[in-house]
C-alpha cells in the first residue's frame, strides 16, 4: 500500500464508506425531519377539519342550544334562594365559607377552624360542597349557630356534629365540631 496511490480495494472501501455517510446524512438531515413535518402538518389539518365540523354542527344547532341555555338559566333563577351559588365550584365554596363565618360571628362563637372543600362532593346525586367548622362558645352561642345552620339563608345538611366540654377553657365554654354539606348551583 502506498500513501500516494491506494490500491483498488482501498478505493472501493473509501467509496462505500463515503456513500454510507452521505446516505446517513441525507436520511437524518432531510428525510426524517421532512417526514416529521409532513406528519405534523397532516395531524394539524385533521384537527382543523374536526374543529370546523364541530363549529358547523354547533352553528346548525345554535337555536336549540340557545333555547336550552335560556331554559337552564330560568330554572336556575327559579331555584330557592337558599342554595349556595357561584360561577365555579371554588367560588361557591368561598360563598359557603362566607355564610358559615357570618353565622359564627352573629352567634358570637369563636371559630378555631373552618375548612371548605373547593371541589364538589360526589357522595350524593346532587352536587354539594363539604365543610367542617370547629368553634368554641357558650351553650347559647352554639345553639344559635346550629339554629342558623338549620334555618339560615343557605341550605345546609348537617352530616356530623360533636359538642364537648373543655375543662382547660375558663368558664362554661364548649367545643363544637360540625360537618355540613351544602348543595350548590353554578350561576353567573
Amino acid at each position: 500500500m502506498s500513501v500516494l496511490a491506494p490500491d483498488p480495494r482501498e478505493r472501493r472501501t473509501i467509496a462505500i464508506g463515503a456513500t454510507v455517510v452521505a446516505v446517513a446524512y441525507v436520511v437524518t438531515a432531510w428525510l426524517l425531519p421532512g417526514a416529521a413535518r409532513w406528519r405534523d402538518r397532516e395531524a394539524m389539518i385533521d384537527a382543523l377539519r374536526r374543529q370546523r365540523a364541530q363549529l358547523v354542527a354547533l352553528a346548525e344547532r345554535r337555536e336549540g342550544l340557545e333555547q336550552g341555555w335560556r331554559a337552564r338559566q330560568a330554572a336556575a333563577e327559579a331555584l330557592p334562594v337558599r342554595l349556595v351559588r357561584g360561577r365555579t365550584p371554588a367560588l361557591a365554596a368561598a360563598a359557603l365559607q362566607e355564610v358559615l363565618q357570618e353565622y359564627a360571628t352573629a352567634s358570637r362563637i369563636s371559630v378555631t377552624r373552618l375548612d371548605v372543600a373547593s371541589a364538589p362532593d360526589s357522595a350524593g346525586s346532587i352536587p354539594s360542597l363539604p365543610a367542617t367548622v370547629a368553634a368554641t362558645g357558650d351553650i347559647y352561642g352554639l345553639a344559635d349557630f346550629l339554629s342558623r345552620v338549620e334555618h339560615g339563608r343557605a341550605l345546609l345538611q348537617v352530616t356530623e356534629a360533636a359538642i364537648s366540654p373543655n375543662p382547660s377553657l375558663r368558664g362554661e365554654l364548649l367545643q363544637l365540631a360540625v360537618t355540613v354539606r351544602a348543595p350548590f348551583v353554578l350561576a353567573p
